[in-house]
């Protein structure tokens, strides 16, 4: 099981952002490929 520093969690925050940024350029440019890599990696996300 993963443990999360609270300290971290402002950090994770920003990654998560970043992720459905990344997740909404990928949509509007139908790589459809990054879009499921990237809800695949979200699914993980604390």
């Amino acid at each position: 099981m993963l443990q999360v520093n609270p300290k971290l969690l402002p950090r994770l925050a920003e990654i998560e952002k970043d992720f459905l940024l990344r997740r909404k350029r990928a949509q509007e440019e139908h790589w459809l490929g990054e879009v499921e890599g990237i809800d695949s990696t979200l699914t993980f996300l604390p």
